[in-house]
């Protein structure tokens, strides 16, 4: 009987397991996905307002990097040591002229009024802020994204300033973790004093391989139900 529980014991664990949400190798996920996991307009910009957030964790340019077959791998290594201990947030904003012109803001502008906090699993809120002294080799790489973007995105991205955020903490190996649960908020204001929130989501569904519902159909990794069989799923 002893034996019999223990087997059991070990059937259940391994069945659990198996069903537990898996990560995506990096060099798999779909980058299209993982941006839309990761940027954000705010809501109430309107049509005489444009912002959008990006929060860029090292996760994205280790999946970027894995599938690059120009960059030597000692190149890879330095550019994510650079990045190791921070991850970025992306800010383009700016006003919509009645013709249509836009009047971006300054990365001092946006700064001053901006508003960044991490919410982790436990509902435990925390303020943030960019950091204000940069490695030296880290800012040689924020130099080289800026044209990227601008040649990706056109005006919106020579305008998208980075801010750096520290991703250490002393209680845990890391705050801002995109595979655990938990919501970064940020609050950006228009000139004309009026607020605007969004969040980001966390883990990011992008990064693991999807749960299937009872009907076949991917579940997202915030799901504890299938919203068409009402079933549970498998954590």
């Amino acid at each position: 009987m002893k034996k019999l529980l223990i087997s059991t014991m070990i059937v259940l664990m391994v069945s659990t397991y198996s069903m537990a949400a898996e990560k995506k190798s990096l060099e798999d996920v779909d980058p299209d996905s993982f941006i839309a996991d990761t940027q954000v307009i705010p809501p109430g910009a309107g049509d005489n307002h444009v912002a959008l957030a990006w929060w860029i964790p090292n996760e994205f340019w280790e999946s970027m990097l894995s599938r690059d077959a120009t960059t030597s791998e000692a190149d890879k290594k330095a550019m994510l040591d650079a990045m190791s201990g921070i991850s970025l947030l992306a800010i383009v904003q700016g006003d919509i002229t009645t013709f249509g012109a836009f009047n971006f803001y300054s990365k001092e502008e946006i700064k001053e009024k901006m508003s960044i906090s991490f919410t982790d699993a436990s509902n435990k809120r925390q303020r943030m802020s960019p950091m204000q002294t940069l490695d030296p080799d880290l800012e040689v790489i924020l130099g080289v994204f800026k044209p990227i973007l601008g040649a990706a995105m056109g005006n919106l991205g020579n305008n998208m300033h980075f801010y750096v955020l520290n991703d250490k903490t002393k209680s845990s190996p890391r705050l801002l973790d995109p595979y655990r649960k938990g919501h970064i908020s940020i609050q950006l204001s228009k000139r004309d004093e009026v607020l605007m929130s969004a969040d980001i989501e966390m883990p990011l569904n992008s990064l693991f391989v999807p749960r299937k519902c009872p009907n076949g159909k991917d579940a997202h990794i915030s799901w504890n139900y299938c919203p068409w069989t009402g079933k549970r799923l498998e954590e």
